[in-house]
This record gives C-alpha cells, structure tokens and sequence, in this order.
C-alpha cells in the first residue's frame, strides 16, 4: 500500500518477542541492502528512541530481510519498542503513557531525519 500511495517513508512499529522472558531492548530494523538515506532515518529514530528512554537496553540498529523493508520502494524502518514477551517491559508497553511517548520520539526522529 505504500508503494501504492508514493509514500516519502515507511515506519512500522512493533513489539519484539523471544523465547527468553529476560530478553529486553529497543531496536530499529532496516533492509540487509537499504540505502544511505534508511541508514540515516533509522539513526534519527534510534537515537530519539534511546534518548526518551535512557533506561532501555538500546539494541541498535539491526540489517534485516523483512518482507516490508525488501519491498517499499521508499526508505524503510521497522521498529521494535521493547519485548512483548518479557513481563516487566509488556508492562511497561500497556501503558498509554509509554505508548504516547513511543509514538513523539518516532515522529521526532522522523523530523530530526528530514530536517538534516
């Protein structure tokens, strides 16, 4: 659909998940192949995501083979806000306040990207 649409930027936001409960952290995914400008909007948004929430384990960057990053024709992330599978941090994704301030350092990462 976004290629359908002629997006500028394709942004898709997940819950990671692990067979390990422990396992924690915020990571930004792009195409094993992307383009400098992806590297550079996933840096943005990593970097705002790590900074609102310094007390993260901050995974990185991550190259990846996922189907929407191959196929969007425009520069395309996929995040993955904490673990769904660890208690403490599906806590911490249930509530309102944590998903609103997910969503403003991604819209802000978003900015700091076009805005360089």
């Amino acid at each position: 659909m976004a290629n359908e649409w002629g997006a500028d930027t394709f942004v898709s936001i997940h819950a990671d998940a692990w067979h390990k409960e422990t396992a924690r952290g915020i990571s930004t995914h792009v195409y094993l192949y992307c383009k400098r400008e992806t590297l550079s909007l996933a840096a943005a948004v990593q970097r705002e995501l790590v900074s609102w929430f310094p007390k993260h384990v901050n995974r990185g960057i991550k190259r990846s083979n996922f189907y929407v990053l191959h196929k969007t024709a425009m520069p395309a992330i996929l995040i993955e806000c904490e673990f769904i599978s660890n208690p403490e941090t599906r806590r911490f994704l249930k509530e309102p306040e944590n998903q609103i301030k997910i969503a403003r350092s991604v819209a802000m990462g978003i900015c700091q990207h076009f805005n360089e």
